[in-house]
């Protein structure tokens, strides 16, 4: 497979990071894309996969209760502050949800991936459609990382769900995301590029590292 392929999940992990934490985040995710040595990916797949359960169920506490329950011990704090934040967004959304196709955005050599495992799409009562990408980690999502992984999502929501609105959602904070009508756009895919170019450039060091070891 050419180029370097990675997850959004993955992608907005890199841009909210600080520049000391990017190098850390891309050896991070070499040890899972290319060396398969770290399951780190997996720790919170069981949650996200409760999440597209429950917008789907009839009773969507008791799905993600379950899933807290199911946790492993060095889940489980970190479960049940998504499962809160999941009810306190949850219960003023009127929305079911709907089948979601899988997509790539790609600039240079990196290709940004959308699953139906790694993402959900929103049907509200109004008929309108979104594409929500849920950010599960700790420290808190900023404006200007979420606005990127938005970007993204627009461009990819005419494969993804034709007609959606791109929506990233902090779980933990219950948070909803959504990029204003008025958003540079042009000036968002410029830091697109430029942050694709530099997560190529440790991805290309760590690879130099890797096959000097």
């Amino acid at each position: 497979m050419d180029g370097v392929h990675i997850s959004l999940g993955s992608f907005l992990d890199y841009a909210r990071s600080t520049p000391r934490g990017c190098a850390g985040i891309v050896r991070d995710q070499w040890e899972i894309y290319v060396a398969e040595t770290s399951m780190a990916w997996t720790f919170y797949a069981p949650f996200r996969s409760a999440l597209r359960r429950a917008v789907n169920s009839p009773d969507p506490s008791a799905v993600m209760a379950a899933v807290v329950e199911d946790a492993r011990p060095v889940q489980q704090p970190h479960f049940l502050q998504l499962h809160e934040g999941f009810e306190r967004w949850w219960r003023k959304v009127k929305a079911t949800g709907v089948p979601l196709e899988s997509a790539m955005w790609t600039v240079g050599e990196l290709s940004v991936t959308v699953s139906r495992h790694s993402a959900m799409a929103l049907r509200h009562r109004d008929g309108s459609t979104e594409v929500v990408l849920p950010y599960l980690k700790e420290p808190e999502l900023g404006t200007d990382s979420a606005n990127l992984a938005l970007r993204v999502l627009e461009h990819l929501v005419p494969v993804l769900l034709p007609g959606a609105a791109p929506m990233v959602l902090d779980v933990r904070r219950g948070k909803a995301m959504r990029l204003r009508k008025n958003a540079n756009r042009a000036e968002l895919d410029a830091m697109l590029s430029a942050e694709a170019a530099k997560y190529l450039t440790h991805w290309t060091a760590m690879a130099e590292l890797r096959r000097a070891e």
